[in-house]
């Protein structure tokens, strides 16, 4: 993973349509995994993890929308461990009667509903990591850019 989230012009204008229609209203753990071989015996340097992330729509209705980003990460060399863990992101309606098109909905998941979780994945997984005894550096930032496509 590069941690950027790259965004056509038209996707980053819907999802800035529907985020003035929406208000967050909390961000919880949905689900979490972790393991690993145990911590290493010897002191080592810290190691690089491989991560993936992914978001989905985990409800609609008139009142809002639920977005879940779930992040995978995995070390596996020389130390194995992996976590993955699922955030929910609550948003509701301000405005019940500017229902939003599934293209601003699609939009607004791929990059600020990530954003919007991403702090609480970059703890989660930097809590778990030490608490497991896997050396680490922390998570970078994500970025949201302009694609050149389109």
């Amino acid at each position: 993973m590069d941690f950027t989230i790259a965004l056509k012009k038209r996707e980053i204008e819907r999802a800035a349509a529907l985020q003035a229609k929406l208000q967050l209203q909390d961000i919880s753990l949905s689900r979490s995994e972790a393991a690993g071989a145990g911590p290493p015996l010897r002191a080592v340097e810290p190691v690089r993890l491989s991560a993936d992330i992914d978001s989905e729509v985990d409800h609609r209705d008139a009142a809002g929308v639920d977005f879940a980003v779930t992040l995978r990460v995995a070390c596996d060399d020389p130390l194995a461990f992996h976590i993955e863990a699922t955030f929910l992101a609550r948003y509701r309606f301000a405005d019940r009667a500017k229902p939003a098109s599934k293209l601003e909905i699609e939009a607004f998941r791929k990059g600020h509903a990530v954003l919007a979780v991403w702090p609480y994945l970059r703890e989660f997984v930097q809590t778990m990591t030490a608490r497991m005894g896997f050396p680490t550096e922390p998570l970078p930032l994500l970025r949201l850019v302009l694609s050149d496509k389109g």
